[in-house]
This record gives structure tokens, C-alpha cells and sequence, in this order.
């Protein structure tokens, strides 16, 4: 499990409010790799402070207070200064720092009066730390952490993708859901194999249906009419938007959106050699959409919205650019059940569509939150113990352990939600009206 952020929390004597602020942030988040350090470490950890914690269900009657030499070959993400005048006394820390933060508290140690007046010090100290601390870590250090995943996803996503583009293009093989292609491009991949029909492939290059990544195959079920202008999020090689641009002519429209620029590149050169005119591919994220508001009528996609690390954005979007009873209708990986979080926090599985995908409930939630009504998930593949060798291989994972804990619990499905408005939505007419 990858530590989400490394603080070094610092005061003078590290013996109490160092030692409270390092439980309390443990406490929070297991993942984060906390330590605490003083310019004169104690002997010991203050026994009061102790119990204290102890209060709370956090034991720190094993740590050692530790001086802040100790620290200073390291990097952090977060150095926070709990001396109440650390302008003055709190230490000062030399090495590598991403981001320096007091958060003052008095020292219960230099309370006085009976033991009982003095533990009362020590429990207001504390709670004060667990309440600006549990403030920190919500408003700045979870947040972060989010940001950087979704920068650490976005990153290996366009590279992959871009990969495996190239690889079309150079005659090297077919591209795949997974991160290698020794993983998934044997054509026995179960995301992405046998998804289209040999009279679709046969209307397009090859280059196109071996650039394919989809889990699914949005434009069979997306009822799409001519005269329609169709959004494809995320759109790769582009064979699902060269298939729509098929189904919405004459008078429609398809646009294809990708952020990697050999995917655009493959994409052109295909729509190049099939002909087809009513297509436009272009460059932009799908949190991002670079079309106006109310301007399309259906938007698909194919794999991809499991793949953002911010998916509610990336729903709002969509909403945003519908017309008024417009349709969403994708194909895309769901789950059901816990899912083990080796699996849920491996970046090089999110761009094989597994780890980014929304429990099928989750999926739900967020759709009717982005303002869509008529919201269904449809499974149309469900994926078994035997199939998780094929995209738990190559990742670092013992594939015949997690097997049985996948089985069953992945599926391919297909989205379908509409916006509120004149158009009618993809159920049709409504019985006995």
C-alpha cells in the first residue's frame, strides 16, 4: 500500500504535542508515512500524553522521542510546526520540503497544580490537535493526495495509451485494455476482445479495430439517428466514432475527444482512409470538454470514463454539453462488492480499466448528482476468476490469489442515462400514453 503523503511533524522536546499530532495523523490515514522529531528530544514520550491517547483508542506508549538530525537526508511532503511560538523555539528543518505549516499548541507540559489539573491540560491539548489536525488532513493533505493521483493516473494513462498507439501504427500488433502487451494484445483478452461484428470491421481500416481499447461496443446500442451529433469520450483509434458518423449520416455529426496525441494522430490517418467526412476528432480531457453548452445530442464512450480519477467531473461535463434530452450511453467497466485495495490503488490496473471502475450503485449516485434522469446499468459481461489472469498478469500482483476475490465482481456494462428535456429519452415513447 503506497503512503499517500510524508509528514514530518516537529517541537521542541517530542514528547507530547509532536508525539499527539503524529497519532492522531496515523489514526486518520494508515497510509500516510508519518514521523515526529525535536531540536532536544526527551528521554520518553511525557506518560500523560499517553494517556492521554490512550483515551483514544491510540496507543503511542511505543514511540521514542527523536531529533530532528535524524530526518534531514529525507524528503517531505509536509513539515508542520506545533510549537506555540515556532517562529522562535519550534526547530527548524533543513532538508527537502514540499510544503511548511504551523499549527501552534501550548505545551500541557509546562501546566501546573494537582495531577488531575495537569491531565486536563493534556486533554485539552489533545483535543484541540485532533480537531485542527483532522481540519488539516481533510481541507490540505487529502485533497492533495487526490490531486497528485489524479495527476500520477492522468500521466501513465496518455503514456500507455500513447504506447499503444504507436504500436498500431508502426504494424507492431493490435493495442489492448491493459498495460503491456504481453498482458492482453493475444487477442485473448476478456475486456477487449470480440466486441464488434465482421460486417462493423469490415467497414473500417484495420488500424482502427486493432487500435481498439473499448470493453464494449456503445455505438450497437446507442440508437443512434441521422441528423444526430454523438460525443465519443475518450475516443482512441477512433472506430467508434467512424461507426457513428455511419449511423448519423446524412445530416449528423461525430466528434471523437482524446488527450494523447498519437491516439489523434491514428485517429486522423484512419478517418483518412475510410472516407468518411462527417468526423472530427479533437484534442482535450474529458473533465474538460472543448464543445459549447447543449450541443450534442448523444455522447458514448468506450473504457475511458473509468479510467479519470475525477469522475464526477467528467459526468457534469457530459450533463453540460447534452442538449435537453440528450442521451448518455456507454459502454464501461462497473463493479459489485468490496474490492480487494491492492487492486483499487495500482495505477498500472486503472489503465488496464479495472481499478478506476465505480461500484455499479456508485455509478448510479453519481449520474443522478450530474443532473441525469432515466439512469440503467446494464451488464453485458461479466468477468470470472479465470479471466483475472489475463489482466492481473504483469501488474505485481499474485493473480492466482486474487483471483477468487475478483470472481464475479467485474463486469462490462452498458450506461445509459438521459438529460431531462423535449427529446424523449433511450427507453422510447411511453406505454399507453
Amino acid at each position: 500500500m503506497q503512503p499517500s503523503a510524508a509528514i514530518l511533524v516537529l517541537c521542541t522536546g517530542n514528547s507530547a504535542r509532536s508525539q499527539m499530532a503524529e497519532g492522531v495523523l496515523k489514526s486518520l490515514d494508515p497510509r500516510l508515512d508519518v514521523q515526529s522529531a525535536g531540536t532536544n528530544p526527551a528521554a520518553r514520550v511525557n506518560p500523560l500524553a499517553v494517556r492521554a491517547m490512550r483515551e483514544l483508542r491510540i496507543d503511542i506508549s511505543g514511540e521514542t522521542p527523536k531529533s530532528v538530525q535524524q530526518f534531514v537526508s529525507q524528503s517531505f511532503d509536509y513539515v508542520i510546526a506545533v510549537c506555540d511560538d515556532a517562529d522562535r523555539n519550534c526547530p527548524i528543518f533543513q532538508g527537502k520540503v514540499g510544503q511548511r505549516v504551523h499549527i501552534g499548541f501550548p505545551d500541557p507540559a509546562a501546566a501546573t497544580g494537582t495531577e488531575a489539573e495537569k491531565m486536563e491540560a493534556f486533554r485539552k491539548v489533545r483535543d484541540d490537535i485532533r480537531t485542527r489536525f483532522t481540519e488539516f488532513y481533510e481541507n490540505t493533505i487529502r485533497k492533495g493526495a487526490l490531486r497528485n493521483m489524479s495527476m500520477n493516473v492522468k500521466e501513465v494513462v496518455k503514456e500507455k495509451y500513447g504506447q499503444a498507439a504507436l504500436r498500431v501504427a508502426s504494424g507492431e500488433g493490435s493495442a489492448c485494455c491493459g498495460s503491456s502487451p504481453s498482458s492482453c494484445c493475444s487477442g485473448a483478452d476478456p475486456i477487449t476482445s470480440n466486441l464488434y461484428d465482421a460486417l462493423q470491421k469490415s467497414e473500417l481500416p484495420e488500424t482502427a479495430v486493432l487500435a481498439s481499447l473499448g470493453c464494449g461496443n456503445p455505438t450497437a446500442l446507442a440508437e443512434l439517428k441521422p441528423g444526430e451529433t454523438v460525443l465519443d469520450l475518450g475516443s482512441g483509434g477512433g472506430i467508434d466514432v467512424l461507426l457513428s458518423a455511419r449511423r448519423v449520416s446524412p445530416g449528423g455529426k461525430a466528434y471523437g475527444l482524446d488527450m494523447t496525441d498519437e491516439m489523434l494522430a491514428l485517429a486522423r490517418e484512419n478517418q483518412r482512409k475510410s472516407g468518411i467526412e462527417n468526423v472530427e476528432f479533437l484534442k482535450g480531457e474529458i473533465e474538460s470538454i472543448p464543445l459549447p453548452d447543449n450541443s450534442v445530442d448523444v455522447i458514448i464512450s468506450n473504457c475511458v470514463i473509468n479510467l479519470s480519477a475525477d469522475k464526477d467531473k467528467v459526468l457534469r461535463e457530459a450533463f453540460r454539453v447534452l442538449k435537453p434530452g440528450g442521451r448518455f450511453a456507454v459502454s464501461d467497466v462497473v463493479t459489485r462488492g468490496e474490492i480487494a485495495p491492492e487492486i483499487r490503488q495500482s495505477v498500472l490496473l486503472w489503465v488496464g480499466c479495472v481499478a478506476g471502475a465505480l461500484d455499479e450503485s456508485e455509478y448510479r449516485a453519481k449520474l443522478a448528482a450530474a443532473g441525469f434522469e432515466n439512469i440503467d446499468v446494464e451488464p453485458t459481461r461479466i468477468y470470472r476468476a479465470e479471466d483475472a489472469l489475463s489482466f492481473l498478469v504483469d501488474k505485481g500482483i499474485d493473480a492466482s490469489a486474487m483471483g477468487p476475490e475478483v470472481d464475479g465482481k467485474f463486469m462490462s456494462a452498458f450506461v445509459r442515462a438521459t438529460k431531462a428535456g423535449a427529446q424523449g429519452d433511450w427507453r422510447g415513447p411511453a406505454c399507453c400514453a
